[in-house]
């Protein structure tokens, strides 16, 4: 009887959504922001209530109003993110037309510069509001920007954190910077009013306290100016690449200056990145990522590594009409499989090995519509795990949120982690090599992606792995040695006592 009771029981109703803003004009992002809320199964929109009308006008000094077109002309997407559009006219809702104490609201959203004290006591969970600037941290030259949703649940409280994350910052441009922040927190009204959902008051309450300081707004963008100044003569006196390294003595530690480590340097005109070895017959192999610069694109390529410190002439293994990168390499029911981040093609897809190591033919796709970078593979007791990287919503950057799929076999049906995305922070989501044992304790590598992408190397404890739970904790950092020429790590592997990485440097264009 209490099985038939559970299945038929109701599901808990949805989230009540109020969105109260001065003006009946909101940015684009914002506006499709609450249009996925109102498309969820846990959430809709009960009332939208402006106190002002329609209004397009531009705010600013003349300066950065100046400033503002000629950097969207130059850096701008195609969408602009922050075109007005009208609120009621975009979100459906449910226009319900009472007093506010009778709206049995859960969440009442706060938009633009309207005062919410005055919505204080109309929603059981509070006023909430986004912090996004994204400006500020570019003027500054800040490495990081980061954006939030926050709850205040009583009146006369500190506001509390129910989402946040942290990006990397895109110096040369506000545009580009708000374009990529603004894309990714559309989607933080759906995570938290989804996790409100599940945990309810609970949740809210443990959720960290954060006192309101909202930033100064910057005095001029010639600070901006000066950066992109500075940028192009790095760019046009110096070739930018990424090159393998390789050490014999797999368990000493790893430092930034690449002490002990052979350096695999490619000809000038592309870069080598992504390096994963693999031990055959006593014999080293690396297989990685190789982009020429005028192809625009990636393809793997393969080396062989000798204990001597001489490696031979790079090879392909695998092309396609797509980019290719990252080529993780799994062993499995005595079969070598590759599977190299194949986002451009919007899947995942498992290459098996058909005569070692030249020919590869596509066994599976794993995961079909989806823009996942870097996925990284572990086995556990029960089933297999894919860690990868994706773009929030139309965002054009990887770096931020980790995402987790589960199947029960390698070539089996993949799904998606409940708390997707599991980690939203530029500075240590990205995978950067396989999963690894050490004293009992599995650690996850992962790219420092700020103020560079490929800042550094970060190691986390994997503390809880899931189908609907997953925490991890970072214990070491690795940066490079920047006063050496090492700009850049950003992928670490080992094949028994032989560990590869890759490095980031400028050579002089014209030595």
């Amino acid at each position: 009887m209490a099985a038939v009771a559970l299945a038929t029981s109701p599901l808990p109703k949805k989230l009540r959504v109020g969105l109260f803003a001065a003006s009946a004009a909101q940015p684009r992002w914002l506006v499709e922001a609450f249009a996925k809320v109102a498309a969820s199964d846990f959430a809709e929109i009960v009332v939208i209530e402006t106190t002002g009308p329609l209004s397009s006008a531009p705010t600013g000094s003349w300066l950065w109003n100046a400033y503002g077109a000629l950097d969207k002309r130059l850096f701008g997407g195609a969408a602009d993110p922050q075109a007005l559009l009208d609120l009621a006219r975009y979100i459906p809702h449910h226009d319900v037309k009472r007093p506010l104490l009778e709206l049995d609201l859960d969440v009442a959203f706060a938009l633009d510069e309207i005062d919410d004290t005055r919505l204080d006591g109309i929603a059981r969970y509070g006023v909430w509001r986004f912090r996004v600037d994204g400006t500020s941290e570019v003027v500054a030259g800040e490495p990081l920007s980061r954006s939030a949703v926050l709850a205040r649940l009583a009146p006369g409280a500190e506001p509390r954190l129910v989402y946040q994350s942290w990006s990397r910052t895109y110096p040369l441009s506000v545009a580009r910077n708000r374009e990529a922040l603004l894309a990714k927190t559309a989607e933080f009204a759906c995570r938290a009013l989804r996790e409100a959902h599940r945990s309810g008051n609970a949740w809210l309450e443990q959720c960290k306290v954060l006192a309101a300081t909202p930033p100064e707004p910057p005095v001029s963008p010639a600070p901006i100016l000066k950066r992109i100044l500075t940028r192009g003569v790095q760019k046009a006196l110096n070739v930018e690449q990424w090159f393998l390294a390789f050490r014999w003595n797999g368990e000493a530690k790893l430092s930034g200056n690449l002490d002990g480590f052979t350096r695999v340097m490619p000809p000038r005109d592309r870069y080598w990145a992504d390096p994963f070895p693999i031990e055959k017959d006593a014999r080293h192999y690396v297989f990685f990522e190789e982009l020429p610069f005028r192809a625009g694109k990636a393809h793997i390529a393969m080396i062989e590594v000798r204990r001597d410190g001489s490696w031979s002439r790079p090879v392909t293994v695998l092309e396609r009409d797509y980019h290719l990168s990252y080529p993780f390499l799994v062993e499995h029911d005595g079969q070598l499989y590759m599977i190299p981040e194949t986002a451009q093609n919007r899947t995942v897809e498992a290459y098996r090995c058909i005569d070692f190591p030249l020919r590869w033919r596509l066994e599976k796709v794993l995961l079909e519509g989806v823009r996942l970078v870097d996925a990284t593979f572990h086995r556990a007791a029960d089933r297999w795990w894919m860690f990868a990287n994706g773009a929030a919503g139309a965002s054009r950057i990887y770096d931020d949120e980790l995402h987790l799929f589960h199947a029960e076999r390698l070539l089996g049906e993949w799904q998606p982690h409940a708390r997707n995305p599991v980690k939203s922070d530029a500075r240590c989501a990205r995978p950067a090599g396989r999963l690894q044992w050490r004293n009992g304790a599995l650690y996850r590598p992962a790219q420092i992606c700020a103020p560079l992408y490929g800042a550094g190397l970060s190691m986390n404890r994997v503390l809880r792995l899931t189908p609907h739970d997953y925490a991890e904790r970072q214990v070491e950092r690795v940066l490079p040695a920047q006063a050496e020429g090492i700009l850049g790590l950003h992928t670490l592997n080992r094949a028994g006592d032989l560990t590869v990485v890759d490095a980031f440097t400028r050579r002089g264009r014209f030595a």
